[in-house]
């Protein structure tokens, strides 16, 4: 009985038909099969790929989608794309856990963070070796923190998955000046870094 249905999902899928001869439903029915598969494979790895992506999720991710499509169109078959998922899917976990377990290999797959900024003063040479800008690093200090005075930050670091990351100094607020007019007294708060 299970020959029989395996039998009959291989004809469904057009497994034993060669891509050019796969008819539109079997193209749809192999769609909703690979999508089923991609749900469990994410599923399965959701904590790495969900996350924000460093290289090689995204060379993994490149790699699977490839393989998933051509599975789709029939050039290789569903045994073969699962069986090349599943393999990719494994040495990304061997990677990943020896990448937890010895820092060295993880630093030698996905690099460090790197000091763009220490105590408000650009790190030139960390800027030529990340390929970044003054600009670059002006507009992410923008966005991040809405700081456009680089003074202001602490540390900023070009982070393993390419984001920047920006650590603002420590802030207190001074009174700049007191007025009373009319009995309502007005009082101007300024808000800068403190002092080091």
């Amino acid at each position: 009985m299970l020959e029989g249905l395996w039998t009959n999902f291989i004809s469904l899928i057009g497994g034993d038909e060669q891509y050019s001869t796969i008819t539109v439903f079997q193209v749809v029915t192999r769609t909703v099969v690979i999508y089923l598969v991609a749900l469990v494979i994410i599923r399965i790895g959701k904590r790495r790929f969900m996350g924000d992506y460093s290289a090689f999720d995204i060379l993994i991710g490149l790699i699977v989608g490839s393989t998933m499509a051509r599975a789709v169109t029939g050039t290789i078959s569903l045994l073969n794309m699962v069986i090349v998922v599943g393999v990719l899917m494994a040495l990304h976990w061997i990677i990943a856990t020896l990448s937890v377990h010895w820092q060295g290999f993880g630093r030698f797959i996905e690099n460090s963070p790197r000091k763009l900024i220490i105590d408000g003063a650009i790190q030139d040479d960390a800027l030529l070796k990340s390929k970044i800008t003054r600009d670059d690093l002006m507009l992410a200090l923008r966005q991040e923190s809405h700081i456009d005075d680089v003074e202001l930050v602490k540390a900023a670091y070009l982070e393993r998955d390419g984001s920047i990351t920006v650590l603002p100094k420590d802030s207190v607020n001074t009174v700049q000046n007191v007025e009373v007019e009319k009995g309502v007294q007005t009082i101007k708060i300024a808000n800068g870094s403190s002092p080091e």
